[in-house]
């Protein structure tokens, strides 16, 4: 059985670690998202990519379920219905180049990337709504204590 142990960092060596951590998580997701692409444009089957998209699509829903549970959308804003028109808009655009880039067909680009981005803005709609209701409710729990 796993004991707990005292950490032995002071809180500036732990500041340090976590934003250590935090770097190489999101190097990490980049190269991986960067290894997809590149696998993508070489014409490799969807079974030679399945590995890393099952752990791209697995550690995004568990860094989403988590953030949002924990009552935080970002560093570096808040959660809006124009950020998640902003956030749609621009997946869309990436989905819409991407489909272009590897299939050639400008409807069929378009009509895939219009429906990423409605696709992007409900899921980031509903997830605002969530994670604002888990804040009041983390709040009001703090003033209960």
């Amino acid at each position: 059985m796993l004991k707990h142990k005292k950490p032995v960092l002071d809180e500036r060596e732990m500041l340090e670690m976590y934003q250590a951590e935090h770097f190489g998580l999101w190097f990490m997701y980049g190269l991986l998202c960067a290894s997809i692409l590149v696998q993508m444009f070489m014409g490799a089957a969807i079974a030679q990519m399945a590995g890393e998209m099952i752990v791209l699509v697995v550690s995004s829903v568990a860094m989403v379920i988590v953030h949002v549970r924990r009552g935080v959308w970002d560093t570096d804003s808040r959660p809006s219905i124009r950020g998640n028109a902003g956030y749609s808009v621009g997946a869309g655009v990436c989905v819409t180049v991407l489909q272009m880039a590897l299939r050639g067909n400008l409807l069929a680009s378009l009509i895939t990337g219009i429906c990423t981005a409605l696709l992007v803005f409900a899921v980031l709609t509903v997830l605002m709504q969530y994670m604002m209701r888990r804040q009041a409710q983390q709040e009001k729990e703090l003033e209960s204590d």
